[in-house]
């Protein structure tokens, strides 16, 4: 390792530790800052960190845990408890949302990769924002969560899909490839079923992959095994190693119904320290005064108006289930800061050629975006809507 990379990976390491603290202060969401903090540092060392393998690896194994730490968050005890009735609304809100985005892409002939922009849904960024409102246990919180849980599940697959599209085209190899889509969800779900049986005939073996007082960490292991174990499996099915990695948490999430130890254990490990090197790491391959050209700014403004606008059109339906404009309006802004999926789709489709630099800049910056502003109206809303309540 030369000097000029051993400084680099020095730099980037001590903002991995400061810009929490520096974010918090600001009001910005860490993630927002550690992108800022990346493109800061790519005046300087733009060139130099594609030959510094160390941290491509560790910004690469972040986003891995980022995508394994979605999947495994994913409360399934409460879509099950939830109504058939409810859930199949939630799902029709949630295909509006893809088709909608799929319709305007065509009708305004934009790039088909534009429609993933459109439709993500994650509940990271989210998820957070509900904790510090102070509403989390609230119906409504519980119903957006529901709801983005869903969106991020659809989001994932269809992302899928459409990245599949890309490098195969309609050929018999994309049909091969969708196979083998198949066939991976066929083995998850096949050892959904085998995990669940055997840890029914064995219920003395659950505290190995739940709890994590021993010294070996067994909890902690299991999940990186596990995880490790479906990113190989989607690299040989010919997926993304992060799809692999969601559904792997996915496929623990349903197995394993207390797991907040292990959960607790494994966000302090990810967002600690590597998934921090990754946002850094995005943030380093973007050119700082390229990002803030004009028509980069629009094009991110316009990105960031046709989320919000497509799930105020989509949650119209929530109508059906009581929620007032002010509940349609709250869930709408809730699912329109995917931070985490925007950058991976700019990502992706940077390092498969499907976006220019120029393009995926206003994506990322459509992000920042979304993930600056909606969270400050969502915040406004709820508390006009508690002065409301007590008033």
């Amino acid at each position: 390792m030369g000097k000029l990379e051993a400084i680099l990976l020095f730099v980037i390491s001590l903002g991995a530790f400061i810009i929490p603290f520096v974010s918090k202060r600001v009001n910005l969401p860490s993630s927002v800052g550690e992108m800022i903090y990346g493109l800061i540092l790519g005046i300087f060392f733009k060139n130099t960190v594609e030959h510094v393998p160390i941290v491509r690896f560790l910004g690469e194994l972040g986003f891995i845990i980022l995508m394994y730490l979605a999947g495994l968050e994913i409360n399934f005890e409460r879509l099950k408890s939830t109504s058939k009735r409810t859930i199949f609304l939630y799902t029709v809100v949630i295909f509006s949302i893809i088709l909608i985005s799929f319709a305007y892409v065509f009708y305004s002939n934009q790039k088909l990769i534009y429609a993933l922009v459109y439709l993500a849904t994650a509940i990271g960024l989210l998820y957070s924002i509900l904790r510090d409102t102070g509403i989390i246990k609230t119906p409504i919180a519980q119903s957006i969560l529901i709801l983005g849980s869903i969106g991020e599940i659809a989001s994932l697959i269809t992302i899928t899909f459409v990245f599949l599209y890309f490098k195969f085209g309609f050929t018999l190899e994309a049909f091969l490839h969708f196979l083998g889509i198949a066939v991976f969800f066929f083995i998850a779900y096949i050892s959904l079923k085998f995990f669940k049986l055997y840890i029914w005939w064995h219920p003395h073996l659950l505290k190995h992959f739940i709890k994590s007082e021993d010294a070996s960490e067994t909890g902690v292991r299991a999940n990186l095994a596990n995880m490790f174990i479906f990113v190989a499996l989607a690299s040989l099915f010919g997926l993304e190693p992060i799809i692999g990695a969601f559904f792997g948490g996915i496929l623990f999430a349903l197995v394993f119904k207390e797991r907040e130890e292990v959960l607790e254990k494994l966000s302090a490990f990810g967002y600690g320290f590597l998934i921090p090197i990754f946002f850094i790491e995005v943030g380093l391959r973007f050119d700082i005064f390229e990002l803030f050209q004009l028509n980069i700014i629009k094009n991110a403004l316009l990105f960031s108006l046709a989320i919000l606008g497509i799930r105020i059109l989509s949650n119209s339906f929530l109508f059906l289930s009581g929620f007032s404009w002010k509940e349609v309006l709250l869930s709408s802004l809730s699912l329109s800061m995917p931070l985490t999926l925007l950058v991976a789709i700019a990502t992706l489709g940077l390092e498969a050629d499907i976006l220019s630099e120029a393009e995926a800049s206003a994506i990322v910056l459509a992000a920042m975006i979304t993930g600056l502003i909606y969270p400050w109206f969502f915040k406004y809303l709820v508390r006009y809507l508690k002065t409301e309540n007590k008033g």
